[in-house]
């Protein structure tokens, strides 16, 4: 494995595909559900976004999503119950030690986070989605029909063709991730497969809303020294392995 610092930064475009809605937690006597807006541009003016720590929530669940299908071992990093999962216990190691992928990938409680991801909002120039309100109810599970008295009203941006902006920084100890000699380290192809594959952000997806279009700005990323490496050699590595991608990985660590 090499063994300097890696580091990445990802540019990235958001393309909403439908109405969407992020949650501020308040209301109104008119409206139930707020959308979760901050200030934004040179005169302050207050836009919907979609926070980086929500972003980075998703990506990581997709990530351990696609580790899981390569056969990766995943554990959730939150205790649950009265004990803690001896497999949690037994990841809290220094990362270069580490047999789990997205801890190497996202960071541990043993040695801090390494994934860094800003808020997505509206680049100068770009059309911005109005508001609306779109009233619904709750569907009784059991029954299939409407609750009564659980009427509510939520606010949405009507999103569709309009984009948010985003980066992704990652910043990695030397021998923390894993790489074929000097080649792209193989969790930051899993890293940058995740992010293109999402296609919902957001509340309220069951109902529809937040489909979107993840697009990396330029189909290139900044790796290390390389301001304009390029995107698909970065998932390269898929395409090369297959099905045995997750294999050659543990291989390349010594843990085959």
């Amino acid at each position: 494995m090499n063994r300097q610092p890696q580091r990445l930064d990802v540019t990235f475009t958001i393309t909403w595909e439908s109405d969407w809605h992020v949650g501020s937690g308040r209301g109104t006597v008119q409206v139930d559900r707020l959308l979760r807006q901050r200030a934004w541009g040179a005169r302050g003016e207050r836009v919907p976004f979609v926070p980086g720590s929500q972003i980075k929530g998703v990506l990581r669940h997709q990530c351990e999503r696609l580790a899981a299908l390569l056969g990766g071992e995943v554990v959730s990093p939150h205790v649950v119950g009265a004990e803690t999962d001896p497999a949690l216990l037994e990841a809290f190691r220094p990362l270069a030690q580490s047999r789990l992928l997205i801890d190497r990938l996202f960071g541990s409680r043993f040695q801090g986070e390494c994934l860094f991801v800003e808020d997505a909002l509206p680049a100068p120039g770009d059309r911005r989605g109005t508001t609306r309100t779109h009233s619904r109810t709750a569907i009784d599970r059991l029954t299939g029909t409407a609750r009564e008295q659980t009427l509510f009203v939520t606010e949405v941006v009507q999103g569709r063709a309009t984009r948010l902006h985003s980066r992704l920084q990652a910043r990695h100890p030397a021998g923390s991730l894993t790489q074929d000699g000097d080649s792209f380290p193989f969790e930051y192809s899993l890293l940058l497969a995740g992010l293109l594959s999402l296609d919902r952000l957001g509340g309220d997806k069951s109902a529809g809303f937040g489909r979107c279009r993840i697009e990396i700005e330029n189909n290139t990323v900044r790796w290390n020294d390389q301001s304009s490496f390029p995107l698909g050699q970065a998932l390269k590595s898929f395409e090369d392995l297959g099905e045995d991608w997750f294999a050659f990985l543990k291989d390349f660590r010594g843990e085959g």
